[in-house]
């Protein structure tokens, strides 16, 4: 992947300290690196610290090792297990721990307050504290205070909000060449001093702290919302007999609205949708203020995966003994990352109702029983297969081959990869989702009969 040059970065080279090597940080502390900035990443695992010492990252990112090799060989870039040495005349902190959601969908920010704490503790003159991490609003301002109480008298810990918007197998790509970059901060100076940190020309959004949290939450409730509204229209499209990806075509070309995220499928899993809805959720509850869309979301999120379930006991006609390949396991193609699976969800479901399920990825590893090492191995006497991860591995399969691995003939492509007319004709019968094979069949077939010939007045 081409990078931007070095030299991108529009304000003068900072020392910025990174405290969390996670996802987030490290494509941080890397493309900070590559920006000019001398950093300083923190990482308190000892293993993982060990790890990335020695130059390897154990996270699959495409341009990500390339970036940690370049600055750690170019000595832009260093990994430390401590914050106090990592801090030493920095100016500025991001903090880029883990915040995950509790049962209640409320984050967990024990992690960012520890880790606000320590540098706060470690800070010799005045820093400027970046959270990354998504935060319901008004963390911040709790974070600032946590730092004013642990601060050295005299020093002035500054607490901006800057979140990430870094998507899984293109984060390397989106912090170079970032949508937008959200900086909140209650004194403009600092908001503008963050902002020069991020890749010159993009565009850049200063608001206060809340709304910088906000933003995180709002954007990615709006993304949970369309996945779901996809998969919405996918139902009526199977009820109805047409296909979803023309309908939601014709819906998707209005330039008001946008193609992206409208794709019929096993709904939106990972890392952040899920956790960033919850979170949203949480925000309207503690304000007393419904968010009814989101939660709306929420149920169609998981109706997706049901139906992608019942389409194939429909087919079936019974799960149970029969054997069932699922394909892809990381809920989306380029990642290792298996949180919130939707492959998983559906392996597990399918499972419950009886069948024997193999499932496969190209690149993540589970602790599933049935996850096997090759497609073949997965495909082997089937009776089924299910697509659910649009990895290309999986894109390019033979249909020829597929049919004479598989005892069945049933194919459901849930993740909208496979040429159904070639898998058509390698005698296989092929699903996809909105492709009109409903879930069930309805009572009344033809109720639209209704709107467009009323019964008369008198009747």
């Amino acid at each position: 992947m081409p990078l931007p040059p070095s030299a991108s970065a529009p304000g003068a080279r900072r020392k910025v300290c990174v405290v969390g090597a996670g996802y987030v940080g490290l494509t941080a502390a890397a493309c900070l690196s590559h920006l000019g900035h001398q950093v300083a990443c923190v990482e308190a695992d000892p293993w993982k610290l060990d790890q990335l010492r020695r130059g390897v990252v154990p996270i699959h990112e495409p341009g990500l090792a390339e970036l940690v090799a370049a600055g750690t060989s170019a000595g832009t870039l260093e990994f430390f297990g401590q914050t106090a040495p990592a801090l030493h005349d920095a100016g500025v902190a991001f903090l880029c721990v883990g915040t995950p959601p509790q049962p209640t969908g409320v984050p967990n920010l024990g992690h960012l307050a520890a880790a606000a704490r320590e540098v706060a503790a470690a800070a010799v003159s005045d820093v400027i504290v970046v959270v990354k991490s998504t935060v319901p609003p008004g963390s911040c301002e709790a974070i600032e205070l946590v730092c004013a109480e642990h601060a050295t008298p005299g020093v002035t810990i500054s607490v901006a909000s800057s979140p990430e918007f870094l998507r899984e197998s293109s984060a390397v790509e989106d912090f170079l060449a970032p949508d937008r970059v959200v900086v909140g901060a209650e004194d403009p100076e600092i908001g503008r001093a963050v902002a020069s940190l991020y890749p010159a020309g993009c565009p850049v959004v200063l608001t206060d702290r809340r709304g910088a949290e906000l933003v995180k939450y709002a954007a990615n409730t709006l993304l949970a919302i369309k996945v779901s509204f996809a998969n919405e229209v996918a139902g009526l499209c199977d009820a109805l007999g047409t296909d979803a990806s023309t309908v939601l075509r014709g819906v998707g070309l209005d330039h008001r609205l946008g193609t992206a995220f409208l794709g019929p499928g096993t709904g939106y899993g990972g890392s952040c949708l899920p956790k960033d809805v919850a979170g949203f959720r949480a925000v309207g509850d503690a304000l007393g203020t419904p968010t009814l869309l989101a939660e709306a979301a929420e149920r169609q999120n998981e109706r997706a995966r049901q139906r992608v379930v019942g389409k194939l006991r429909l087919i079936l006609g019974t799960l149970a003994g029969k054997r069932v390949a699922v394909l892809g396991v990381a809920f989306k193609a380029g990642t290792d990352d298996t949180r919130d699976s939707p492959g998983l969800d559906i392996a597990a479901q399918l499972s419950e109702a009886g069948a024997t399920v193999r499932v496969h990825d190209p690149l993540a590893r589970t602790a599933t029983a049935g996850q096997v090492a090759s497609i073949a191995e997965a495909l082997a006497d089937a009776d089924a297969m299910v697509v659910t991860t649009p990895a290309p591995d999986y894109r390019d399969l033979a249909p020829t081959e597929v049919a004479a691995t598989m005892e069945g003939r049933t194919v459901i492509d849930a993740a909208g990869v496979l040429d159904l007319d070639a898998f058509s004709g390698a005698g296989l019968s092929v699903y996809g989702i909105g492709r009109g094979l409903p879930t069930e069949f309805p009572a009344i077939v033809w109720p639209p009969l209704r709107w467009a010939h009323p019964a008369p007045a008198d009747a």
